[in-house]
């Protein structure tokens, strides 16, 4: 079994030696579905709500046959067996309509369930809209503390097996291979702003410098020399300079009291927030804020009672915004940090008490 990205850039390549089919997975669908996997996984208490769709791309037939996954559409479902991507009987219209406007490779479904393997319900869907030997399945299972995981399915002797021979991360960064980025100490993660060190002077300046000049010390003027001459108004230009000053104080008032007043908008802001669910908390941000969409990575860092644990988070968990978690202790405090940039941190903090 094998399973790497270096064969075709920007692509998973996933394969097992038992089947001819070779599945290349884009690194840009695994961000963006993930995403809209944990926005449902977010929206119902306890289980969350699964989604699904159809996968589209290309099948390159021949030894081995290649699928292609460069894209997928979800297709609604109404949830009136619960929060399983279900069909009733009414649903399949939506189905239809999708594979119509696309050239499918494939079907997935998000997998809040026990276990990973494929239900009834998806053969059922399988058998009726994905009856080429080449199509594949996607079951991909969410989790509030870590990665997604996922697991590819493809026909064995015409038929799906029930579980996958291969799970896999569904993340991008584990995917590809980088590098995570290097974590500092908490007390060091601060926005850091360095002033320019020219104006200190010191003794060795020169010397730091590699200069080859002595530093040469300032020379003051002698003032004991020269007499002091006190200035003397007289009446007029003391009631002169007294109008203008009343006259300056009226129009600054007149010109404040005119300007309506535009409070700064404070954008280094996540918002956090904590709220109880049943029997989760409900841990949110502002996903949509500028510094959400431009971080890279973040943290969330839970302290329950005694226990302490860092959670880490990818560009598509920070922009979904939400995280549930089940407490242990009745005081649970949240600590956010986002890095927009490098060498800067933006952190906020919430408690919950019962």
């Amino acid at each position: 079994m094998a399973s790497s990205t270096q064969a075709v850039p920007g692509y998973y390549i996933w394969e097992t030696p038992e089947n001819p089919v070779v599945i290349h997975l884009s690194l840009d669908v695994v961000d963006r579905l993930s995403a809209e996997v944990m926005r449902g996984f977010g929206a119902v208490r306890k289980r969350g709500a699964e989604i699904g769709g159809l996968l589209t791309g290309a099948i390159e037939k021949g030894s081995p046959t290649v699928v292609r996954i460069d894209g997928y559409e979800t297709v609604p479902c109404e949830y009136r067996l619960g929060p399983s991507y279900q069909f009733a009987e009414e649903d399949s219209a939506a189905f239809e309509k999708a594979i119509g406007r696309h050239r499918p490779v494939g079907y997935f479904r998000s997998h809040t369930r026990d276990g990973m393997s494929l239900a009834p319900e998806d053969m059922e869907i399988l058998d009726h809209f994905f009856r080429e030997p080449e199509y594949v399945a996607l079951l991909i299972k969410p989790y509030a503390m870590t990665a997604s995981v996922a697991g590819l399915f493809v026909r064995e002797n015409g038929v799906f097996p029930e579980t996958t021979p291969l799970e896999f991360p569904f993340r991008r960064n584990e995917l590809a291979g980088d590098v995570p980025p290097v974590r500092r100490p908490m007390m060091e993660r601060r926005t850091r702003i360095e002033l320019p060190m020219n104006n200190l002077a010191s003794p060795d300046l020169s010397l730091l410098q590699g200069s080859a000049e002595p530093v040469r010390e300032m020379e003051t003027p002698n003032t004991a020399a020269q007499p002091h001459t006190p200035l003397s108004w007289g009446p007029a230009i003391w009631i002169t300079l007294v109008c203008f000053l009343l006259l300056g104080g009226i129009l600054g008032f007149e010109v404040a009291r005119s300007t309506p007043f535009a409070a700064p908008r404070d954008v280094y802001t996540l918002a956090l927030r904590v709220a109880k669910n049943g029997d989760n908390l409900t841990v949110s941000w502002n996903g949509q804020s500028p510094l959400a969409q431009a971080a890279r990575n973040g943290v969330l860092e839970i302290v329950d009672g005694a226990s302490s644990r860092p959670i880490q988070l990818d560009p598509a968990q920070l922009r979904n915004g939400r995280l549930i978690y089940r407490n242990a202790s009745p005081n649970v405090r949240f600590r956010l940090t986002m890095n927009p940039e490098a060498r800067v941190s933006i952190t906020e903090s919430a408690e919950w008490r019962q």
